[in-house]
């Protein structure tokens, strides 16, 4: 599979599905690692607003070690779609669909050393035809002209959302009995193939639902989403692993991060210095003074903040702060 890019550019859907309005200017203005963006500090910031999260839904990023190539996904109809942009020759490029995404859903994640895409995918086997009501794991690995064609992990069926250690080792979730409950498993490489999935202990998982994990890369914690106990939102929760490789009890990472709306899809830049999640947090007040026009409308639905779920960075300090004091 080569390097082309999906004809279908996201400025394009941005102009069909908002009404007209028009592509924001010069994308290739923006330079330099993360887009040129202001690092944030200790409070959770919306992602190059109007770049990449704009008044659309933007989940899941990940950036390359160099911090110079970015995926991250288009949510909503017909089904989401991995979006594509890197810096050549010092600007960063239009976001466009991934040539390996633009047909069926999937979920994915991006391996630490940037050189492995990782998809859990409806799309069958064959590449053609309905989707399939069992999502397929399946490999592509970076090649000198883009990205080669998928390796299935046969061991792996039904999983979502998957997140690879540097050892290879891929965390996902996967739908357990009752319905409507999902836990968080691990599959292991182990001599250049995959093991069974693994359910990862009660310190980890509950009653509840647990989805999106994101392990670090040396396996030292895990991050993952959950119903917050007590606002019943969906919150991103912690668990660091132990030197006889248990997990520590699960712990709400905390107002700082978490807020009262839906926060998920975690992961950590490879560098180690911002924690990168998505949130449909809403910053606009349920009442105007003065009636909206149709043209105030337009605008705040074209904008990040509007509820829909936008990507968010923050400092990663917060992972050492919440690290118990007997792993530090």
């Amino acid at each position: 599979m080569d390097q082309r890019l999906v004809q279908f550019s996201v400025i394009g859907l941005l102009f069909l599905c908002l009404g007209g309005c028009s592509q924001p200017a010069g994308f290739g203005r923006f330079t330099g690692p993360y887009l040129g963006q202001e690092p944030p500090g200790r409070t959770p910031e919306i992602f190059a607003p109007g770049i990449v999260s704009t008044g659309l839904d933007e989940m899941f990023s990940y950036f390359t070690p160099d911090a110079r190539e970015l995926y991250f996904q288009l949510w909503k109809a017909p089904f989401p779609v991995i979006v594509f942009m890197k810096e050549e020759s010092g600007r960063w490029t239009n976001p466009a669909v991934a040539a390996f995404s633009g047909r069926y859903f999937a979920k994915f994640c991006l391996s630490p050393d940037g050189d492995t895409i990782v998809l859990t995918s409806s799309e069958p086997r064959s590449g053609e035809g309905e989707p399939t009501n069992k999502y397929t794991t399946r490999i592509l690995k970076r090649t000198g002209n883009g990205w080669s064609d998928p390796v299935f992990i046969e061991n792996i069926i039904g999983a979502l959302a998957p997140s690879m250690s540097s050892q290879g080792h891929l965390y996902f979730f996967l739908e357990v009995p009752p319905p409507e409950k999902s836990d968080i498993y691990v599959s292991k490489y182990t001599n250049g193939d995959y093991e069974a999935p693994v359910r990862l202990s009660d310190s980890v998982n509950s009653k509840y639902y647990e989805v999106d994990p994101f392990i670090a890369p040396d396996e030292s914690y895990i991050i993952f989403c959950r119903p917050g106990e007590d606002s019943g939102a969906t919150d991103l929760f912690i668990s660091f692993r132990k030197d006889d490789g248990s997990w520590t009890k699960a712990e709400n990472m905390g107002e700082k991060i978490n807020s009262n709306a839906i926060d998920l899809c975690p992961a950590v830049s490879p560098d180690g210095k911002y924690l990168f999640f998505s949130s449909n947090r809403n910053d606009h007040e349920s009442y105007s003074k003065i009636p909206l026009t149709y043209e105030n409308k337009l605008e705040i639905l074209r904008s990040p903040g509007n509820g829909s779920s936008d990507i968010y960075w923050v400092s990663s300090e917060v992972i050492e702060e919440l690290k118990p004091k007997e792993l530090k």
